[in-house]
């Protein structure tokens, strides 16, 4: 059957996909603004991943529940759905993205200067505002500001981009856990702050503006056509479908994050370093494991893809709270957070196959809202359900949350490209 292709095999199609992501990047006249804007995003990050370390130790020594504990994580998420929907069309707008920039590294860095202080729970909350505020206001300005400057390798710039954020939340809780060897969490939280000011005013000083024959493109984007390109989504069944799916895939993520430190601590007497490097081994899937699967669901679909990894999540997810042995824990959490976090690139692909003719932006405000709106549920309601039934419980609970997202996976277009 000589007229039949036989497509290439797996490990030669990932060479080539490597290759050609390597041939496109040296093909890059000024990485500077790139690399810049991408530490800039692994720092807002590396605020969030110090937050996260720092909160089983800060409800130690406040004495707070797990309900009070995770209305803090709730707080960051509201913070984050209020900057995320004002930001869009201010940005928009204004086209003041290094500025903007510059605010959201200054606002992690008076959250983390805040939290050093901190001594009541309005203290922290206030905290939490400023690190929502953070780490959810960098995507608006940043994303745009990419997307004009590497106009022929979007695709690559902003793929590298969110490589940051994964570095940064991986590295920042095993680096605060090793200082709290020697340290107070409050001193941790000073001293960690100082590296998210710097950050900020080289973002002010090294990135270059935008020409205005660079934002030309984007002209035709005003306000109007910002809140029309929102309405045509809003109308769109598939993409509010991939909105709520997004929401819940992300409740299971995040409620991975915030209650495995609060499980180590509370139920299995772990100290800040092996905390530190459990939420590093969550996030190590998605630095290697995010390229990977991101590049198969190119070749298979985005559907299957989704699938699979929500159905291996929701199975080790119902292991986990069985297991005694503190390391093995860490080591199947690992997992988990591997088959989660490395679907982040599929889902914001799939958001722009289905999106495609409409306002691009409209699209990612619109699933960084719903995700950061269901989100903000999970602390609370796993921080009540530890309350009254045991931490335990907590993980039956991200395990339903990962079953609902597999079932709208399925109801789901099969192709959208």
């Amino acid at each position: 059957m000589s007229g039949v292709q036989v497509p290439p095999p797996l490990p030669t199609l990932l060479f080539n996909k490597m290759y050609s992501i390597v041939k496109d990047f040296l093909e890059i006249k000024n990485v500077k603004p790139l690399s810049v804007v991408s530490a800039g995003h692994g720092v807002t990050h590396w605020v969030n991943g110090i937050f996260i370390v720092l909160l089983p130790f800060i409800a130690q020594d406040l004495s707070l529940n797990y309900t009070t504990a995770g209305s803090m994580v709730t707080i960051f998420f509201i913070a984050a759905v209020t900057v995320t929907i004002i930001s869009g069309p201010v940005i928009d707008i204004s086209k003041k993205y290094i500025l903007a920039q510059f605010l959201c590294l200054m606002s992690g860095a008076l959250a983390l200067l805040l939290m050093s202080s901190a001594s009541t729970t309005l203290m922290v909350a206030i905290s939490a505002v400023f690190v929502g505020i953070c780490v959810s206001g960098w995507h608006t300005p940043s994303i745009p500001y990419l997307s004009l400057l590497y106009r022929k390798n979007r695709g690559l710039a902003l793929s590298i981009h969110t490589v940051g954020a994964s570095l940064g939340d991986g590295i920042a809780p095993p680096i605060a856990g090793l200082i709290m060897l020697v340290l107070s969490w409050q001193q941790t939280s000073l001293l960690l702050s100082i590296p998210v000011a710097l950050m900020g005013f080289y973002i002010l000083r090294s990135l270059p503006q935008i020409s205005s024959d660079e934002d030309s493109e984007d002209s035709s984007s005003n306000k109007y056509n910002y809140w029309e390109g929102l309405k045509g989504l809003l109308a769109n069944k598939d993409m509010l479908i991939l909105c709520v799916l997004a929401g819940l895939w992300s409740m299971t993520q995040n409620g991975l994050v915030v209650f495995i430190p609060l499980y180590l601590v509370g139920e299995m007497q772990s100290g800040p370093v092996l905390v530190g490097f459990a939420l590093f081994s969550i996030q190590a899937g998605a630095v290697f494991g995010g390229p990977i699967i991101g590049t198969l669901s190119d070749r298979v679909g985005r559907r299957p893809v989704v699938i699979y990894s929500l159905i291996i999540s929701a199975i080790i997810l119902i292991i986990i709270p069985q297991i005694e042995n503190v390391y093995l824990f860490i080591l199947m959490a690992s997992f988990a957070g591997c088959s989660l976090y490395s679907i982040r690139p599929v889902i914001h692909s799939w958001t722009m196959d289905i999106s495609a003719g409409q306002t691009s932006g409209s699209a990612i405000s619109m699933l960084f809202t719903a995700q950061a709106a269901l989100t903000g549920l999970i602390p609370i309601i796993g921080g009540l359900t530890a309350d009254i039934f045991g931490l335990k419980l907590v993980f039956v609970l991200l395990t339903l949350t990962s079953i609902l997202a597999l079932m709208l996976s399925f109801i789901m277009p099969k192709r959208t490209i």
